[in-house]
């Protein structure tokens, strides 16, 4: 399946559907465009889950929250998340989700301190908080939802994300968190937070958190350091 217009596109792919979103274009001509898109459908789509791909683009967090809400009222559809993808890749929506080639490995710069970084071997339980206020933490399991990770560098959960992450608690924005499988509560690095939509389920390959060009946290598939 696939539907499409100058400024969005909706596919069909083995994982669900996709709303592809192209860069540079105001909230107003996005929300106009789906709503086209929608007009020219042969059967209506509510109550269907959709996931949003998007290159960086000119729409804050803000405006992605405005969206997700207005997809959500207006079309009655379910957003199972946003992934904001280097333009010059494809969305990570392809048929076998574990050989997606979207983002490069990270800058000599940016790579973790594990010298400083404690290791945690044990998941963190509801309740529980870990945190390393002088280096990264490299968590040897899963963190559960009410669990709490917190660190001064970067986070890296070898095992599933449930909980909350605080990364560059300090103020270093080119902290990351990192983890097998991605579905937190809450991430924030530095002062920047990022909320993913509740219910959202995992797409089955590692994923990494940092703050891009537009100052917003994003999540995108992790290759290798």
């Amino acid at each position: 399946m696939e539907m499409a217009n100058s400024i969005v596109k909706l596919r069909g792919y083995k994982d669900g559907l996709h709303l592809i979103i192209t860069p540079k274009f105001s909230l107003t001509d996005v929300e106009e465009a789906i709503q086209e898109l929608m007009d020219g459908m042969n059967q209506p789509l509510a109550g269907t889950s959709v996931h949003i791909d998007m290159s960086p683009s000119l729409l804050t967090d803000d405006d992605l929250k405005e969206l997700e809400t207005h997809l959500i009222q207006k079309h009655d559809l379910v957003v199972s998340g946003v992934s904001v993808v280097d333009e010059k890749c494809e969305p990570p929506i392809l048929a076998a989700p574990a050989t997606h080639n979207i983002s490069t490995s990270l800058p000599a710069e940016n790579l973790p301190d594990f010298g400083k970084a404690q290791i945690v071997r044990q998941t963190i339980r509801s309740g529980q908080t870990t945190s390393c206020l002088s280096g990264s933490v490299i968590i040897y399991g899963d963190v559960n939802p009410g669990g709490d990770v917190v660190a001064a560098g970067d986070i890296i959960v070898l095992g599933t994300l449930r909980g909350s992450a605080h990364a560059g608690v300090h103020g270093k924005l080119s902290a990351v968190i990192i983890a097998m499988e991605l579905v937190p509560l809450q991430l924030q690095i530095g002062s920047y937070v990022n909320r993913p939509p509740i219910g959202q389920k995992p797409r089955g390959y590692p994923e990494i958190a940092r703050v891009g060009a537009e100052d917003i946290i994003i999540v995108e598939e992790f290759i290798k350091f």
